[in-house]
């Protein structure tokens, strides 16, 4: 009788664990097929962002040392 009470245990312990992961695999379905939609905060660092690398990337031209005064020059900053 005992082992007939382990077996069923056993059984149902096997179901419960099958259920579980019948959960998991609908709960990672639905994270998956989830829209992203960045809120307002996200949005404007990223607005933020894009403005800072365009503005940065023309300052840099604006000032730039043209190449060839640059690689004419002996000493380099590492010695």
């Amino acid at each position: 009788m005992n082992s007939f009470m382990e077996e069923n245990l056993a059984e149902e312990r096997r179901k419960d664990i099958i259920r579980e992961m019948a959960d998991i695999r609908l709960q990672e379905q639905a994270l998956k097929s989830r829209v992203y939609h960045p809120n307002w905060f996200t949005r404007t660092m990223q607005a933020l962002g894009q403005w800072l690398i365009v503005r940065g990337e023309g300052l840099v031209k604006r000032y730039e040392i043209p190449g060839n005064r640059a690689t004419s020059t002996r000493h380099g900053y590492a010695h």
